[in-house]
């Protein structure tokens, strides 16, 4: 049996025949009416004819619509009195398959029919008590009600309501009726919107052309009927009032089909084209038809139900399709089986993709032709949500579905959509961080002036600066009293004046070198400065003239002129001019320290300063080399005093001279009164700035909400089982891993250990974040510091603050990633009920991953799943999943390999196609298919599905297991 199961067909299920008393034309013939029925495309028909079953007529009727696969089935219009304005009029259909005599037997022995034989009464004489009748035809029979209701003649409706009672006796009547037959298409809106709430249940509704003359045949509209030509599948399709009863033209998944027909899979075809082997015969010629709205396979567990699933995906390129459970490298692949056999699909348009080995490797840059979720998949969703980013994505493309075309602005995908928003921001954020990075480098530096081994190598410095100021004291010379004080030559007093003169020179010269010194200084670090603020700006006036143009085509559709909206100028020969007059400031001076060539033999006047002090020191020299006796040793004593205050001077230094006593105490000074705060103000600032771009990142993220404002209103019309989709920060994936990488975990501080390392990380600052909070991120970027420098593991006692250096390896790529909020990316999170999907239990994340699928994803190509029911409980199946099931069906193709019967069976699959492999005779693969209401479907589902039994039994009135 390869039937394609339940398929929308036409029906009339009130029609008379010749045998009727108020027949139009009793000329008419039975292949009359099966050529009439035949033309305009009824499959199945109830003859009703008053209070009479023609049995004859009946058996050639159906003789002659076998041939033209047309169903009779027997039936018969009853009369009842309403006791109000007119009688109504209820009808009886049985099997095709029934006792036709036994039937009409006890219909007329046990109803007022009898009275046309036994009183001779006409039959539209005849009243049949209703309430009797029904449960005649329905318990004793075997058959089904229908009766006529709204504005239809002669209906339900008629009975008075005059009374409370006749109210109440009213409703109690439609409770025993199984189909209402209405009157015209707009008297379902009134029944679906007071009756069925009345009656606390839905009730099929059909229209029929109540037939009296096959020359006129004529509907009102057109009924169509969900299920197998039968009265097994009329039977089975009452309890699917909505899903498988249509009144009108045409059922609208029957139009989106032939609307879209290259995205309905007609069939699938596998055939050997390889070496045959009577010990693996698996696939010979199999063509197995698929149903356009939900399929579900069936089987024992190994009986090859996966196989249909990985090789659909196969044949369409599908993603996900290295998750095979049956096609995989180390099953039927690694067997050396697969490049036996080969496979294709065909679609509803006649197109089929070409044919593949079953060895073929699907190739991703193709487009998909379906949708693939493999048992895998799930897996990794439900219970490795964190690792699995690809979902993410997968939501994205969701979300873009529902952006209006004029939204999109022309982007293909949401990235670039994404991208074109979100670019002005990241240009914003790129600065931020470049500040940041130099934020790093400055406190790196303070960092490093905390280590003890800075402040140990400092005081060491000092010491033996003290040390060497200490023994210099001690090596002063003494002074020699001068000798010819009260007794000099007038040649001695000459020679001192001269001395004197010359030593007062020197000293102004050297004084004015050391000012040009320091002016040749300040003016490079103005030179360097400047030079860099030039760059800079151009650097900016550069990037806006870029976007003034770029901007231009923008403005010039929009009708605005951009040079009134923004004016810029930049000349960079104001600053380069004043850099050069700097440099020619320490070219001029730089001369005057230059010692000239051959300065012994120039005139002094043209000498540069330094070549004058030069000549200063030999005229001194020459001096002293005069004095004899002891005015030379005591002018000698005098230069030797010079010298030692001068070296004295030298050790103690000054602020500016590095590595002098003066500049090293200053410097401990510093250690010990401001470096903390100077730390603490930089890293503070560095942490605005780390907000400045987590608010330019949440810009981004309402850029995420912008775009997600269609499907919000999606989900807050549907109220999808408590389905939301937020737009949140999350911390990315690989942060702990790149935080952990550039800190040493094996020195004692909060992160000792890999391990525990990674777990207090992760359990005490990353979990305990909220990374959608200003001030919790704030609270974030602190901490990391803070765990950093003290032991902040449980029990630990150490609150001594750690050099951070020592904890840590590359603190720039550290401090990059972690303040530069590299991490931290915004995205779509899928939520219920408030709850992320990290939060929800495996069980609620397979339900709400499959509704996602099946109620939001807008995508029209078949939905192939390979028994998603593994990650669910049976509960989120038949509450959550089936409705959803069976609402997508209308919308895409579903084929659903599952053993759960309320997926199978609940979701009311149109066609079940069970298979199995005969492992004892070459692994021979075979199937059957078709609808629920077949009788060998039945049983295969009752044999094979898990639980099936109870599931069955709950709803007996649903399945006649056989």
């Amino acid at each position: 049996m390869q039937s394609k199961g339940s398929e929308w067909r036409q029906w009339d299920l009130h029609f008379h025949t010749q045998s009727s008393y108020d027949y139009g034309d009793k000329s008419v013939t039975n292949q009359d009416i099966i050529d009439e029925l035949k033309k305009n495309d009824i499959s199945a028909f109830a003859i009703t004819d008053h209070h009479v079953i023609d049995i004859e007529r009946f058996r050639d009727l159906s003789k002659l619509g076998e041939t033209e696969g047309i169903t009779v089935l027997p039936g018969i219009e009853f009369l009842s009195d309403a006791k109000g304005q007119s009688p109504i009029h209820f009808i009886a259909v049985f099997s095709e398959k029934a006792d036709i005599e036994y039937i009409w037997g006890q219909i007329q022995h046990r109803t007022a029919i009898s009275k046309v034989r036994g009183e001779g009464k006409e039959l539209n004489e005849v009243y049949c008590d209703l309430e009797d009748t029904i449960k005649l035809i329905k318990d004793d029979l075997g058959g089904i009600v229908t009766i006529h209701a709204g504005k239809k003649s002669n209906s339900l409706e008629n009975m008075t309501n005059s009374l409370p009672h006749s109210v109440a006796q009213k409703m109690d009547t439609a409770n025993l009726i199984d189909i209402f037959e209405l009157g015209k298409e707009s008297d379902q809106v009134d029944y679906r919107k007071h009756v069925f709430p009345a009656l606390n249940k839905k009730i099929p509704m059909i229209i029929c052309s109540d037939n009296h003359n096959i020359k006129k045949y004529t509907r009102k509209q057109k009924l169509w009927i969900k299920g197998a030509p039968t009265f097994e599948g009329l039977k089975y399709a009452l309890n699917e009032p909505e899903g498988r009863f249509f009144i009108g033209e045409e059922p609208e998944v029957m139009k989106r089909v032939s609307d879209n027909r290259t995205k309905y899979i007609k069939s699938l075809n596998i055939r050997r084209t390889g070496k045959k082997d009577s010990s693996s015969i698996w696939f010979e010629n199999l063509e197995i038809p698929l149903n356009n709205e939900l399929v579900t396979v069936i089987g024992h567990k190994g009986s090859g139900k996966s196989a249909l699933s990985d090789i659909l995906a196969m044949c369409s390129d599908a993603e996900h399709s290295d998750d095979n459970l049956f096609l995989h490298k180390h099953k039927f692949k690694k067997k050396g089986l697969a490049d036996r056999f080969s496979a294709s699909i065909e679609f509803e348009s006649g197109r089929k993709t070409d044919e593949r080995e079953l060895i073929h490797k699907v190739d991703e840059s193709q487009e998909k032709l379906v949708r693939y979720l493999p048992q895998s998949y799930f897996e990794k969703v439900c219970n490795e949500i964190d690792k699995v980013d690809a979902f993410r994505t997968e939501i994205e493309k969701v979300v873009f579905q529902y952006v209006p075309p004029e939204k999109r602005m022309g982007n293909a995908t949401f990235e670039e959509l994404i991208s074109l928003k979100k670019a002005s921001a990241e240009k914003e954020i790129h600065h931020i961080h470049e500040s940041i990075l130099e934020l790093n480098d400055e406190i790196i530096g303070l960092e490093n002036k905390t280590d003890p081994n800075y402040k140990k190598s400092l005081l060491s410095k000092i010491n033996i600066k003290e040390d060497e100021l200490r023994a210099h004291n001690e090596s002063k010379p003494d002074v020699i009293d001068d000798p010819s004080k009260n007794t000099e030559s007038e040649d001695t007093k000459k020679k001192k004046a001269d001395l004197q003169e010359l030593e007062t020179s020197k000293n102004k010269i050297e004084e004015e070198l050391e000012v040009i010194r320091n002016e040749i200084l300040d003016r490079n670090h103005l030179i360097v400065e400047s030079e860099k603020l030039n760059r800079d700006l151009k650097n900016k006036y550069n990037e806006l003239k870029s976007t003034i143009s770029d901007g231009k085509p923008l403005s010039d559709k929009c009708g605005f002129d951009l040079s009134k909206a923004i004016r810029v100028d930049f000349d960079e020969s104001i600053i380069n001019s004043r850099v050069l007059s700097l440099q020619e400031s320490n070219d001029n001076d730089s001369e005057l320290l230059q010692v000239d060539d051959e300065w012994s033999v120039k005139d002094y006047e043209s000498l540069s300063l330094a070549s004058k002090l030069e000549a200063l020191k030999e005229k001194i020299k020459g001096i002293h080399s005069k004095f004899t006796g002891e005015q030379k040793a005591y002018q000698e004593s005098l230069k030797e005093l010079s010298e030692w205050n001068q070296r004295r001077k030298d050790i103690e230094g000054n602020l500016d001279t590095v590595d002098s006593l003066i500049y090293l105490k200053s410097k401990l000074l510093y250690l010990n009164t401001r470096l903390k705060i100077d730390l603490d103000e930089k890293r503070e600032l560095r942490i605005t700035k780390s907000i400045e771009i987590f608010s330019k990142k949440s810009e981004i993220k309402s850029f995420y909400d912008e775009i997600k404002e269609e499907i919000s209103r999606k989900l807050q019309v549907s109220d999808v089982s408590g389905l939301s989709i937020a737009s949140s920060f999350y911390c990315s994936n690989d942060f702990r891993t790149s935080i952990l990488r550039n800190i040493k975990q094996n020195r004692v501080g909060s992160f000792y250990g890999s391990e525990d390392g990674s777990a207090l990380l992760q359990e005490e600052l990353i979990s305990q974040t909220d990374w959608n909070n200003s001030d919790s991120v704030s609270e974030f970027l602190h901490k990391i510091i803070e765990y950093l420098e003290l032991d902040r593991r449980p029990g630990a006692k150490g609150s001594d603050i750690t050099y951070i250096g020592d904890v840590t390896k590359d603190r720039r790529e550290l401090y990059s990633n972690i303040y530069g909020l590299n991490f931290i990316e915004p995205y779509y999170d899928l939520q219920q009920k408030g709850k992320s999907l990290e939060q929800l239990s495996p069980g609620e994340k397979g339900a709400l991953l499959l509704v996602f699928y099946l109620v939001l994803d807008k995508e029209d190509i078949p939905l192939v799943i390979d028994q998603p029911e593994d990650n669910l409980d049976n509960n989120s199946v038949a509450k959550v999943l089936v409705p959803y099931i069976k609402e997508a069906k209308k919308f895409r193709q579903i084929i659903m390999v599952t053993h759960n019967p309320n997926l199978a069976v609940v979701a009311d699959s149109e066609q079940v196609i069970k298979v199995s492999i005969d492992k004892e005779n070459g692994n021979v693969f075979s199937f059957i298919s078709g609808g629920i209401e077949n009788s060998v479907i039945n049983e295969q589902i009752v044999e094979v599905l898990e639980g099936t039994i109870p599931a069955f039994t709950l709803r007996k009135d649903k399945y006649q297991i056989v």
